[in-house]
């Protein structure tokens, strides 16, 4: 009878970020794994060499090194993730011809070039569809902000590119929001950077909450955060932002000490258009956040212009 699997069970997004290098290193681990695995296939078919009782069983794909790696992930972080679930029958695969491979060659029966090829094929794709995981998991980490779990300004560039790209061939409108945390420095200076840290990561779940699935958010740096807003107009998007904000104000956030405090935040708003580009539309809304803290702080500006 195959082994029952355990099931997969789902980790947050900060959680999923916060295993990233430790994911990258396992799959490293288990690919060697899977090396010395092939290597042993090898020796059982080419030099006549006995066969792991375990490769096979019908559920040899649970008990290899790499399966063992594989299935105890499905609770560790990796479980939701679409590539990492396609291993799964690939790995399957691969061990079904195998044991396919291996019963021909422990009943002294010819092995067809097919059938081997099969394999090796199979083997192949299966170790390059890792190694994309694996790259996958490196970009993330490269690309995301480490605290807030958003993109960070490396992945900035590159995604305003698309989007601005894709506004200039729908003909339809794309606005971004440069947000800074209001006082945020007497955050730190009164509770300590870790009550700071505490603000950063609840204000960027806040908008990562509400935002629609195709909206973007960035961690500009430090205290600041750039929003963007695919399809909408600045007309639009202040009464988005307006009404963001007087949620943000009322929102209560628990420090460490177990006082609580409420946060407000300063916005500029802008159209990214293709005739000036996406830094001096940066720009637009830098000038219009600093219009929002001098009118005060805690409001919504647009450029005008």
């Amino acid at each position: 009878m195959p082994r029952k699997k355990p099931p997969i069970q789902h980790q947050s997004k900060h959680s999923g970020i916060q295993n990233c290098l430790g994911n990258i290193q396992e799959i490293d681990s288990a690919l060697l794994h899977h090396e010395k695995w092939l290597k042993d296939i090898h020796r059982s078919l080419i030099c006549d060499g006995n066969p792991n009782p375990d490769d096979l069983q019908e559920d040899g794909h649970c008990l290899c090194k790499f399966g063992q790696w594989y299935y105890k992930q499905n609770q560790g972080g990796l479980g939701s993730n679409v590539r990492f679930q396609k291993l799964e029958n690939l790995h399957k695969l691969m061990h079904d011809k195998v044991r396919n491979l291996l019963v021909s060659k422990t009943a002294q029966s010819p092995i067809s070039m097919g059938a081997y090829n099969a394999f090796m094929d199979n083997a192949i794709h299966f170790k390059l569809e890792t190694r994309k995981l694996q790259f996958e998991l490196i970009e993330k980490v490269c690309t995301v902000d480490q605290l807030t779990g958003t993109w960070n300004r490396h992945a900035m560039s590159y995604k305003l590119a698309q989007e601005l790209e894709r506004s200039i061939r729908t003909k339809e409108p794309c606005s971004i929001c440069l947000m800074d945390i209001d006082h945020f420095k007497k955050i730190n200076d009164q509770f300590g950077h870790q009550a700071g840290d505490l603000v950063l990561k609840t204000i960027s779940q806040f908008f990562t909450d509400r935002l629609r699935k195709y909206d973007t958010i960035f961690r500009y740096g430090g205290e600041e955060f750039l929003l963007n807003f695919p399809g909408t107009t600045e007309e639009q998007l202040e009464v988005t932002i307006n009404r963001l904000r007087t949620e943000l104000q009322a929102l209560p956030i628990s420090m460490p000490d177990g006082s609580i405090i409420h946060v407000t935040a300063s916005f500029g708003i802008a159209d990214m258009v293709s005739d000036i580009g996406i830094e001096e539309s940066i720009e637009h809304a830098d000038h219009a956040l600093l219009c929002a803290k001098a009118s005060g702080r805690n409001c919504v500006c647009v450029w005008k212009t």
